[in-house]
């Protein structure tokens, strides 16, 4: 009877002490107006987030919960079993904004750090510690300056980890939210929207006073400022300048209702967002597809989580259905996808991708990974010198490699297990964008484009001491490869003849990889 009444008595403890170990109460409620705040988390703003619980291999993935009710119905973000936890939003220009401001709330984690994490300029990411409370709220607004090297302007996910601490713990959060200092009344100066050729200026923040608008590469006529609304009814908008070309910029003054303040908000037009990628041509039935939604492809490899960061996905004909192409910031990270199984892709022989790399853009490495028990990555490389073969900027390129080339590097096709977009350093390029990538059991080729009305010709073959080739197109590089894969050598020539000394190689097939102005094509050669 006594042990029993012990029992009853610690479990009452234990219930007891797991309700006092989840707050019961609210962080006190924002004061700050909407137009002063970009809100990741809050019953009081509008919300960005996109996913709450992305899966980043955390150890409580599948268990956030962004509605928790602490009994007021005012809702809380809660992280049980929390490691580490990252949100996604829609991204935000946080460039104008000066502090972050969070409410957290733990009975016993020890340490948690946060950053917002860019993919725009400056540093990607500064974790900054989080003040505690325990069994409290704590309100903390951290300062722009805290993060150092951060510009804020492209926040595209928001990461809170507690692993310099107690790991697991529970924490949970309201509140989460970048703000600016209000304007005094009257001294208000700004924009509350901007439109482009009657559209809305794409990623426009009021508190944000430059621009950089894309458009596609060959455009010359910049679009036109149509409409500039003020955020005060009382102020003015001043003067509206247009670009007179592109490259050009765009400029709106607006002056405060006082007078005492004026802004100007600037657009700067660029000719770098590409146009609409190639079209593959190569029949379904020889596709294995990894990236691609215009070639009609239905033998899909399908991945099972992704690493790194891209930094979108933009449709670059939305006029004529869904064109997506990866758009790739090296500056800031590479980006890969694989499967929790190997693949077997030995029924193919060609990988084929096409890029479009803009002028900062250097180097860049297709990256093929298999996994026999250890993961190993092999490369293929292009770059504006050395590498593999010759990376052209500013144009649609289109790629076809051997399979036998990473097997030469070691590859094991039937082992595939991912593949990376990736450079050699964040140092050595800047945007370029992917698209069409797949494996081919033939060599693969365009559906319709200006590469498809290329000719080559290469004489004499076989040879003894040159192969002599021919091009109606600029050929812009020739790789030599042996049949394992090897690069023997390669040439530059930029030129629509070049010849390829073969005096001192041996007797055998080799495989010529010749890339021109609109696309690549690859030739058997035989030296006798």
């Amino acid at each position: 009877m006594r042990k029993i009444t012990f029992l009853f008595v610690w479990i009452v403890l234990l219930s007891g002490a797991s309700t006092y170990a989840q707050p019961t109460t609210n962080a006190p409620v924002p004061t700050n107006a909407q137009t002063d705040v970009i809100s990741i988390y809050s019953d009081s703003f509008t919300n960005v987030a996109t996913d709450y619980d992305p899966n980043w291999g955390q150890m409580g993935h599948g268990q956030v919960n962004p509605t928790y009710d602490p009994g007021t119905g005012n809702l809380l973000l809660a992280y049980p079993n929390f490691n580490y936890q990252g949100t996604n939003i829609t991204t935000q220009n946080a460039s104008g904004m000066e502090y972050l401001h969070i409410d957290i709330w733990t009975n016993n984690a020890t340490s948690v750090k946060v950053s917002p994490i860019n993919n725009g300029t400056g540093v990607s990411e500064i974790l900054v510690d989080v003040p505690l409370v325990q069994n409290g709220w704590s309100s903390v607004n951290l300062p722009k300056s805290a993060f150092t090297g951060m510009t804020w302007d492209s926040v595209f996910q928001i990461k809170f980890d507690g692993q310099g601490g107690v790991v697991p713990s529970t924490i949970y959060l309201d509140n989460v939210y970048f703000w600016k200092t209000a304007t005094p009344a009257g001294s208000d100066a700004s924009l509350s929207a901007l439109e482009v050729g009657g559209s809305a200026l794409p990623g426009f923040v009021s508190s944000v006073t430059s621009y950089t608008y894309e458009l596609v590469v060959g455009t010359t006529t910049a679009p036109q400022i149509t409409s500039a609304t003020t955020t005060d009814a009382g102020a003015t908008v001043t003067s509206i300048t247009q670009a007179s070309g592109v490259p050009g910029t765009a400029s709106v003054l607006v002056t405060s209702q006082n007078g005492s303040v004026t802004k100007t908000y600037t657009i700067n037009f660029v000719a770098t967002f590409p146009n609409q990628s190639p079209t593959p041509g190569t029949p379904n039935n020889q596709v294995l597809s990894i990236y691609s939604d215009t070639g009609g492809f239905t033998n899909v490899w399908t991945p099972d989580y992704n690493f790194g960061t891209y930094s979108g996905k933009p449709d670059l004909d939305p006029s004529a259905g869904v064109n997506e192409a990866i758009k790739m910031n090296f500056a800031v990270a590479g980006y890969g996808e694989g499967t929790n199984a190997v693949t077997d892709i030995s029924a193919y022989q060609w990988v084929h991708f096409d890029y479009f790399a803009d002028s900062n853009s250097n180097q860049i490495r297709f990256i093929l990974i298999d996994n026999e028990g250890v993961v190993q990555e092999y490369n293929y490389e292009l770059a504006t010198t050395g590498g593999n073969a010759q990376l052209v900027q500013g144009s649609w390129q289109s790629v076809n490699v051997q399979l036998s080339f990473f097997e030469g590097l070691g590859f094991n096709k039937a082992n595939f297990f991912q593949f990376k977009l990736g450079t050699i350093s964040d140092l050595v390029s800047d945007i370029v964008y992917f698209d069409n990538i797949y494996f081919s059991v033939n060599e693969p080729f365009l559906k319709t484009d200006s590469f498809d009305k290329v000719s080559f010709s290469a004489y004499p073959n076989p040879t003894r001491n040159e192969w002599n080739i021919n091009a109606n197109q600029n050929i812009t590089s020739v790789t030599l490869f042996d049949v394992s894969g090897k690069q023997i050598k390669s040439v530059q020539p930029n030129d629509l003849t070049v010849s390829i000394d073969a005096s001192e190689l041996s007797n055998g097939i080799y495989f010529a990889n010749i890339l021109t102005d609109n696309g690549s094509k690859t030739v058997k050669l035989i030296k006798n």
